[in-house]
């Protein structure tokens, strides 16, 4: 990766591409297994969020506030990958 312009918005792209990959293994893993305690410890997600969702209404238009976090163990790990890939380029 030479050349690799560190700053901010590239450390938050390499995190947002770590989660986005260890998320995506965490639902593989999940259609491949058919359970057992080791899979459940990778596969077991956490919800922080804004539930439900805050809805302001205005009258002429309505705005609705709201997000959530799916955190397993993968995305964890994927992001502190990333972490590691973007500190060695």
């Amino acid at each position: 990766m030479a050349g690799l312009r560190k700053g901010p918005g590239m450390l938050l792209f390499f995190i947002l591409i770590g989660g986005f990959v260890g998320a995506v293994l965490s639902r593989i893993l999940r259609a491949a297994t058919t359970g057992g305690p080791m899979s459940e410890f990778f596969i077991q997600e956490l919800q922080p969020g804004l539930h439900p969702p805050l809805t302001l209404d205005l009258q002429l238009f309505t705005i609705t506030f709201g997000f959530t976090f799916s955190i397993n163990l993968l995305s964890v790990l994927g992001v502190i990958l990333a972490i590691y890939l973007y500190k060695q380029a």
